[in-house]
């Protein structure tokens, strides 16, 4: 009994930290991807195209909620993002519906069915044909991980067509265990999602971003993927960014074995003053998380060549969220890069290989001293 009440202590406190670090502003309603009248020339518009394992609401259909459904559903937006927007920022509306000088706002919302959404892939663009898939992390309300996906897709300087994957996250701060539970439900559906995508006319290459607790969910997609030996994802599969993972280290490198090598290195974002990732550790039984731990150790050149990674400290680059969870948005163009087909050795680019990299304040990625999370060591 003395354990059980240690254990809920401990997540009250937890969760009291996690609160007080959080933005004090109110949460976006699903209203805010309700479509209005914009006036033409006002923002520039990003196509959104998303995939989720979310239930819509039985009130309004243009709305998801954080129930479970059996099944994927798409939905197709164009967002507005405003003259004023500033890179790695959503220029959230104090109120609906926002306006589009100065706000993200949605100018359409619809859901389409599987071959609408192929057709959708790279419609109305000259596209390379890779896309890019963003999953989204802990406590994200769908319509947050709508407009981080129109972000990414506006900051990040490329032509390639961003989709998200919204699993159902309870949107709240004590939905941390629902919200893993969601993850695992998702795996399978996420699955199936890549190979569908992979079977899309047009795609050639399928990249993925995945943050925070969305990496639980993209890590063991890969790994029941590669045991399956037949998934039709992986022979296109692409770059793989694991930014600021919400995994267990131990249980990470028992992932990177089951995974073994992909077509390119994963590249892991961390970053040692990462408090969400702090507040997940306590949660865990002060077991740390991949995203948070960075130690020195002589076997770390060994560990990467082993699993083929590429490491990027982000710990001197400033975060535009309180919670230091949020540093990879600084560094997509970087990101980019490494997705062209081009070479990346020709070009200079400075994570064209495996190793340990560093963002500096200016977010500038550098060639680093040696470093690297023990989710990797003991060889």
């Amino acid at each position: 009994m003395a354990s059980i009440f240690k254990m809920f202590l401990q997540l009250s406190v937890t969760l009291a930290l996690a609160a007080s670090l959080a933005a004090c502003a109110d949460r976006p309603g699903p209203n805010l991807l309700h479509p209005v009248a914009v006036t033409a020339g006002v923002g520039t518009p990003v196509k959104v195209l998303m995939a989720t394992t979310r239930k819509r609401s039985d009130a309004n259909k243009l709305d998801f909620t954080s129930s479970r459904n059996f099944g994927l559903s798409y939905e197709q937006y164009s967002i507005s993002i405003p003259p004023n927007h500033v890179p790695g920022k959503i220029e959230w509306p104090s109120s609906p519906p926002g306006d589009p000088a100065r706000n993200f706002v949605v100018i359409s919302a619809g859901a389409l069915d599987e071959k609408g959404f192929d057709q959708s892939l790279f419609a109305g663009k000259k596209s390379s044909g890779d896309v890019i898939v963003f999953v989204h992390g802990y406590n994200t309300n769908y319509q947050e991980a709508v407009y981080r996906v129109a972000q990414l897709s506006k900051d990040s300087g490329s032509d390639n067509t961003v989709i998200g994957f919204a699993w159902p996250s309870l949107g709240t701060l004590t939905g941390y265990v629902a919200d893993r539970e969601s993850t695992t439900y998702s795996r399978d559906y996420f699955e199936q999602f890549l190979n569908d995508l992979a079977r899309a006319p047009g795609v050639k290459r399928i990249h993925i971003i995945a943050h925070s607790m969305g990496n639980w969910l993209t890590v063991e997609t890969l790994r029941q993927a590669k045991l399956r030996s037949r998934s039709a994802f992986l022979p296109k599969l692409g770059e793989v960014f694991l930014m600021s993972p919400d995994i267990d280290v131990d249980v990470f490198r028992t992932q990177l074995d089951a995974i073994g090598k992909l077509n390119e290195p994963i590249t892991v974002g961390v970053s040692r003053d990462d408090r969400a990732l702090g507040a997940s550790q306590r949660l865990a039984g002060d077991v740390p998380r991949v995203g948070n731990v960075l130690i020195s150790n002589p076997q770390a050149q060994a560990a990467i060549k082993h699993y083929g990674l590429r490491v990027i400290d982000m710990s001197d680059n400033k975060s535009l969220d309180s919670m230091n969870h949020s540093k990879f948005v600084s560094i997509l163009p970087a990101l980019n890069e490494v997705t062209r087909n081009d070479s990346m050795v020709a070009r200079g680019n400075p994570i064209s290989r495996t190793g340990v990299f560093v963002v500096d304040t200016a977010g500038t990625i550098l060639t680093a001293p040696l470093r690297l999370g023990e989710a990797v060591l003991g060889q």
